[in-house]
């Protein structure tokens, strides 16, 4: 009776080690999550309204460009897009490259912005300036999560680095009209 009581005791407390073994490598797994090239998304800026904590955004146009066709049917298509903090360097009709998913499964049409950046295209060549604030990244170098602005916008992703998705970039958009047409200002 003894031994059965302690196999007893034994496998309850392997098991409740097992459960906290596994809710703390989630959180850690989770506190360590970068965006995903499906994230990455182009847009021209309508307007925007920000308060002390957060920025509330309207796009005339936006495209999420990495995602496969196959993932268009997993995705809503953005309706409410807001971050929680303030751009200080963004204006109205500004072409902008950012990382943005939906946080809340029950409102997939609301949008979470983790970071912007200025995209730019001159003498067909795009270029991206630094992100206009810091966001969770993979930092390859370091082999870590790093909270920060220096690593460039698409130079945070597990897979690959910059170099590869402005290429990929650079290739859907070989022009700067190209990009223009995809991404026109609004009629005034």
């Amino acid at each position: 009776m003894k031994i059965f009581l302690y196999k007893k005791q034994l496998t309850y407390y392997l098991w409740g080690i097992s459960i906290l073994g596994i809710s703390m490598g989630m959180q850690t797994l989770n506190a360590c999550m970068p965006s995903s090239p499906d994230d990455v998304f182009i847009a021209r800026i309508q307007s925007f309204q920000s308060d002390n904590q957060s920025t509330n955004f309207q796009f005339s146009k936006h495209n999420f460009i990495f995602r496969p066709l196959t993932t268009w049917f997993k995705y809503s298509n953005p309706n409410h897009w807001k971050s929680d903090f303030r751009f200080k360097k963004i204006r109205k009709n500004d072409l902008v490259i950012g990382l943005a998913y939906s946080p809340d499964g029950a409102k997939p049409k609301d949008y979470q912005i983790n970071s912007l950046a200025l995209l730019h295209c001159n003498n067909d060549i795009l270029s991206i300036a630094k992100p206009l604030s810091p966001f969770l990244s993979w930092n390859r170098e370091k082999g870590h999560c790093t909270y920060s602005d220096t690593n460039g916008l698409l130079n945070g992703f597990l897979d690959n680095d910059k170099a590869y998705y402005l290429h990929k970039l650079q290739a859907k958009y070989p022009t700067c009209h190209k990009l223009y047409s995809a991404f026109p200002l609004p009629n005034i």
